[in-house]
């Protein structure tokens, strides 16, 4: 028999076993890729929302705390202004995005856009000094979302601790009725997520109304 020859090439059946297995390897390397770019994508839109969930929930924080007293025209009065509802809420402050541009205090509103330029959390200023009174400003003129997609939105408002240590929440705030700001307001609203709407809850003090941090 003769010898078998060193220089002896690959069959065909083995080029393809062999191409078989390089193109099995690849798909697999492939999916891979695929499934962690996928994971980073995701990741980071996570990481996005997450930020500017922070962002909005600073200046709802920041507005509130900033809460001015100073006395303005509302109605035939000049007094501090303040309107809280369930849904909404307007009042002075020197907290004010905007305030940025100008500085010093300025009308703000906050509340729930669910039609027209899309749908969310939504955030309005104006000046205090409008001709036809701060009590007559609706609260939703050239407004801008502030948290996309939110809903579920709910204020409430507490004139603060009793005497023992508990804190009553309202549904709404009258400054006619109270004669003073809230010392503190609770803000919860929902936001679209992978696994559903998630529940977003937080307290903000309120020091021109007794409210301290802490």
């Amino acid at each position: 028999m003769p010898a078998p020859d060193p220089r002896r090439g690959f069959t065909l059946l083995e080029l393809v076993i062999a191409l078989v297995i390089l193109a099995m390897i690849a798909g697999s390397v492939a999916a891979g890729i695929r499934l962690a770019v996928g994971s980073i994508e995701r990741g980071e839109a996570v990481t996005r929302d997450a930020a500017r969930l922070r962002a909005a929930v600073g200046i709802i924080e920041r507005a509130l705390m900033s809460t001015d007293p100073l006395p303005i025209p509302v109605g035939d009065n000049t007094t501090a202004y303040f309107v809280g509802e369930e849904k909404s809420v307007r009042f002075l402050t020197v907290g004010a995005p905007s305030a940025v541009h100008g500085g010093g205090s300025r009308l703000i509103s906050f509340f729930e856009r669910t039609a027209g330029e899309g749908s969310g959390i939504a955030v309005a200023t104006a000046s205090p000094f409008l001709a036809e009174g701060a009590e007559r400003w609706e609260g939703t003129e050239k407004a801008r979302i502030l948290v996309p997609g939110a809903g579920e939105l709910a204020f409430s408002y507490s004139p603060g601790p009793t005497e023992d240590g508990a804190w009553e929440w309202l549904p709404s705030w009258d400054m006619k009725e109270t004669g003073r700001l809230p010392a503190a307001v609770r803000v919860e609203f929902s936001v679209p997520s992978a696994s559903g709407p998630r529940k977003t809850a937080f307290v903000v003090p309120v020091p021109a109304g007794g409210g301290t941090g802490g």
